[in-house]
């Protein structure tokens, strides 16, 4: 009778990277709560002891998940922002970087990177990795926003006083916002053109200047 083939003992780097890669996916599929032992072993079909090996510390494993996430979107974010300057499919200028970096945050594609916010909100009061996480990620959104206001304040385009504190309204905003679509509260053209009301009139700007073109 043919014999199934032995599986290749995965070097302790490529388990490290299995690993790593699994808990992304549970988070995912499952939100933050389910980045367990038995959650992460069971998604590679491995022995909880052995991602305890490797990992024993899974507050620092969902802190680390999520990170990587939340970074990661970012830094999507930046590029498709930072490509509104080209005269592309985006409107150039400041205000078009603002238009653009507003309707990323909104796109429906990013709905799963915005619940697991809500749950790193939640979990991290009991979890310092992930709160940790959390603070780090919201600084790099928080550079972002700032650096298209200043933009457009230097270039007389947009007019605040304090485009640190037009970034923090914003996040303010959709994380209130993100929290309202958990519960169905409000339909979502209301929450995101409560979002880019708001902000529009915070840089002097038309109450519609940031609906999509």
């Amino acid at each position: 009778m043919p014999t199934t083939p032995a599986r290749r003992r995965l070097s302790p780097a490529e388990r490290e990277a299995q690993i790593t890669a699994a808990a992304i996916d549970v988070a995912r599929a499952e939100g933050l709560a389910g980045v367990t032992l038995r959650g992460v072993a069971a998604s590679i079909g491995v022995a909880p002891s052995l991602v305890a090996h490797y990992r024993p510390n899974m507050e620092d494993l969902v802190g680390e998940t999520f990170r990587t996430v939340a970074s990661t979107e970012v830094a999507e974010v930046r590029g498709i922002v930072g490509g509104a300057n080209d005269g592309g499919v985006h409107d150039g200028g400041p205000v078009g970087r603002l238009r653009t970096l507003l309707a990323c945050i909104a796109d429906p594609a990013r709905d799963d990177v915005a619940t697991l916010w809500a749950d790193a909100w939640s979990i991290g009061r009991s979890n310092a990795a992930l709160a940790a996480a959390a603070r780090d990620v919201m600084d790099e959104w928080q550079l972002l926003a700032t650096s298209v206001v200043s933009e457009g304040v230097r270039d007389g385009v947009l007019r605040t006083d304090d485009p640190d504190a037009v970034g923090r309204l914003l996040f303010a905003l959709v994380d209130a916002t993100n929290g309202y679509a958990l519960v169905d509260y409000l339909d979502r053209p209301t929450r995101e053109g409560l979002v880019r009301s708001t902000i529009a009139r915070a840089v002097g700007l038309d109450a519609s200047a940031l609906d999509p073109s």
